[in-house]
């Protein structure tokens, strides 16, 4: 290691937490007790940096890294949701979305992730988020994925917009929900059926035509809307 104005370099290749079965190559390893390995990983970006320590420690305690990492991080939620800003909205931008598809699908991963550590994401979901979250976003904050169910089935978070739909009563017969990118602040209201028909999620469109209530004259609308 070298210092550099008070601060000392450790290379990652080196690093092996204290008691580990993983062993960085060569005798020169630098055992680092696993808690302060944590610690220094929750000020890192999600990136190289990271990928190399928990490759450098080892499968089982990148594991806990991970699992640390993640816990209470709402500006990765927020991080990658931000990644979707510019996207044209998946009913007017179609050939943008299938192309950027990737990029939501990656997103999907990046929150799923999150939730199997926050297991407690539920009551992030409450009547005044969702008042609020309602439109389409001015900033990205982590609570909007919870609680738009446009947003979820943009995102594809079945869980998410189960809850929605079986916890919090939103009614997937009515207009009332923009998506992320709309591009019409005062609501442009989108069928929630007619976002999850485009998004192509057959394990969302499976649960909405399963859900008691759901108006399937509402198709008949989504094809007068396309003509």
């Amino acid at each position: 290691s070298q210092a550099s104005q008070g601060v000392i370099l450790i290379p990652w290749s080196r690093v092996v937490a204290v008691g580990s079965p993983a062993r960085a190559s060569g005798d020169d390893a630098i055992d680092i007790d696993i808690d302060l390995i944590c610690n220094i990983a929750s000020y890192m970006n999600p990136g190289d940096d990271l990928a190399g320590l928990c490759v450098a420690v080892g499968s089982a305690d990148a594991a806990r890294i991970r699992t640390e990492y993640l816990r209470d991080n709402e500006q990765y939620v927020a991080a990658s949701l931000a990644k979707l800003k510019g996207i044209p909205d998946l009913t007017t931008g179609w050939d943008s979305f299938c192309d950027n598809l990737h990029v939501f699908d990656k997103c999907r991963d990046n929150v799923t992730a999150w939730m199997q550590v926050n297991t407690g994401w539920r009551a992030r979901c409450t009547d005044e988020h969702m008042e609020r979250y309602r439109g389409a976003p001015l900033r990205v904050e982590a609570n909007l994925v919870f609680n738009n169910p446009a947003v979820a089935i943009e995102v594809g978070l079945l869980e998410v917009f189960r809850f929605h739909v079986e916890e919090k009563g939103v009614d997937m017969n009515r207009r009332f929900w923009n998506g992320f990118n709309s591009d019409d602040r005062d609501m442009r209201n989108d069928l929630l059926i007619r976002l999850a028909l485009f998004r192509g999620d057959i394990d969302i469109l499976d649960f909405l035509l399963s859900v008691d209530g759901f108006d399937f004259t509402s198709m008949n609308e989504v094809e007068n809307d396309e003509q």
